[in-house]
């Protein structure tokens, strides 16, 4: 196959940019707690030596799910933090789910979990379709999206969705925010 560039992660300095966060916190905040959310596709963006063993796709994908990546960071944070301050600060890395409500699924988790399992199978037998994801709107009525709207050709990754600054998601976005170093 042909050989390709990709953008790759600076782990160390994305490492040290969490721990001076940390430590800002505990500093000025007098806070020794938080959450650092990194959105699992960052896995895609690992030197290679932290994607060894991984399977990949037909298309060289990597499979992200497998890269475990909640788990290393938090070992390479403590490592860093100790290396900084001479302490011990315990980072647990963990992948979350539903859990990140705090609560079990709702009824609404449970009834699209299941319609979108069953607009699986009647893609695939009723409809007889292939390539598509399997989407709901409105009342949870099925809506098939072909492969072909969602993946760049060129690459085989899906296309960035941009959010509307003016959108009410956008907004909520803002809203939700919080800031370190201020």
């Amino acid at each position: 196959g042909e050989k390709s560039k990709r953008p790759v992660m600076v782990v160390d300095e994305v490492v040290r940019r969490i721990v001076a966060t940390l430590r800002v916190r505990e500093e000025k905040e007098g806070k020794d707690f938080g959450v650092i959310v990194m959105a699992e596709g960052l896995a895609e963006f690992l030197p290679m030596e932290f994607l060894k063993g991984i399977p990949r796709d037909e298309h060289g994908h990597i499979a992200i799910s497998q890269v475990n990546m909640y788990r290393t960071f938090a070992k390479l944070i403590s490592k860093e933090y100790n290396r900084q301050t001479g302490k011990n600060r315990k980072v647990t890395g963990l992948q979350l789910g539903y859990e990140a409500r705090c609560a079990r699924p709702l009824a609404f988790d449970v009834m699209l979990g299941s319609q979108l399992g069953v607009g699986a199978y009647r893609a695939l037998v009723e409809r007889n379709l292939n390539g598509v994801m399997v989407s709901v709107e409105g009342q949870l009525e099925l809506h098939y999206v072909p492969f072909e709207e969602l993946v760049d050709p060129a690459t085989l990754v899906t296309k960035v969705r941009h959010v509307e600054p003016d959108s009410d998601f956008h907004r909520l976005a803002r809203f939700l925010e919080t800031y370190v170093n201020e």
